[in-house]
């Protein structure tokens, strides 16, 4: 199986051990961010994936690379910010199990990344390089993640991008519509909410507003007119949206689940959808173009089973499951919903 790179973050989220208020929650850190995230969901998932970003050389940096290796992800090409710290998330969870993130990212290595520190040799086995909008907030990390999109077309591979925006790491909203547009035109496969969806498609004025979801399919029909050849809109418990110039496939989330803690769930997601591409012997943007209604019904589905049980765990990385849990979640899911038509007949 060809190497999926994934080009970003690393951190690490401090996460409360329960629903109370600020002042009265206990916290654990758990290595995160949202790149690194999907790094170790294909790996579980048993793909081979490689991670490339710059980490510090302080006790958290140290801790993220061994998680990473322990995972069985390629760390070769990882470069060191000496002297720089790790990059902390401050997790607010709620009762539905949705969170709210307070960065604290003043200085920290994932943000040192340079294009010169990419090692071009790290593409020659590869099939996807995927990115997100996080590095894409601020110099040097911006350049380096837009010439490693550059890159990976260059050398005809595919452009993974999961636009991911958080408001609150940009200067302006106007940087954030304008910077995100030129990574979208370098992007093979967009992943998005459907408020990022919305705002990339200029409906709306903030990446975290949300409208009337009726005009969706139109909506991801203008966003692969922008350069993607496969477009993946996400609606958290309403599931996803999966959309080509050729095909669409809109599929359900996981039914029965009861979420404690949706972080990384979006990751989870991701990883597994570009997972299962690479198993089926997608290695080039035109691949894409091939795939049918069964294979984007099939790759959502897939997908929404793999973020469905990663969202009954806390946690982001340690939340993801290996494929035998999955493979497990999928039969149990079969019976659930094999129980829920029998009762509505």
């Amino acid at each position: 199986m060809k190497y999926i790179i994934n080009l970003g973050e690393m951190l690490i989220d401090i996460i409360p051990t329960s629903q109370i208020r600020l002042g009265e929650a206990c916290y654990t850190p758990h290595p995160g961010g949202a790149i690194a995230n999907v790094a170790v969901a294909i790996a579980r998932l048993g793909g081979s994936s490689r991670f490339i970003g710059a980490v510090s050389d302080d006790e958290f940096g140290r801790l993220l690379v061994q998680v990473l290796v322990d995972n069985h992800v390629d760390t070769q090409y990882i470069p060191v910010a000496r002297g720089a710290p790790t990059t902390i998330a401050l997790v607010t969870l709620h009762a539905d199990g949705q969170r709210h993130f307070t960065f604290f990212r003043q200085g920290t290595a994932d943000i040192q990344l340079h294009a010169e520190d990419l090692d071009w040799t790290a593409w020659h086995d590869a099939a996807i390089c995927h990115v997100g909008g996080v590095l894409l907030s601020v110099e040097p990390a911006r350049s380096a993640t837009l010439a490693a999109m550059d890159h990976t077309r260059q050398v005809g591979s595919i452009v993974s991008f999961d636009v991911n925006v958080r408001p609150t790491l940009w200067p302006s909203r106007a940087e954030i519509r304008d910077t995100i547009t030129k990574a979208v035109e370098r992007t093979d496969i967009l992943k998005l909410s459907v408020e990022e969806a919305e705002f990339i498609g200029e409906q709306t004025s903030s990446p975290t507003e949300r409208v009337e979801r009726s005009q969706l399919n139109k909506l991801a029909e203008t966003l692969l007119q922008k350069g993607p050849r496969l477009v993946i809109i996400t609606s958290g418990a309403a599931g996803a949206l999966l959309l080509t110039a050729n095909h669409r496939a809109e599929v359900p989330a996981a039914s029965s689940v009861r979420p404690v803690d949706t972080t990384g769930a979006g990751d989870a997601f991701m990883g597994a959808a570009l997972y299962k591409l690479v198993q089926q012997g997608c290695h080039t943007p035109s691949d894409l173009q091939s795939l049918s209604e069964h294979d984007l019904s099939d790759l959502g589905s897939f997908a929404n089973q793999v973020a469905g049980l990663s969202v009954t765990r806390y946690g982001g990385i340690s939340s993801f499951p290996f494929m035998r849990e999955v493979i497990s979640f999928s039969a149990s899911q079969e019976v659930f919903q094999k129980q829920l038509d029998e009762t509505q007949q």
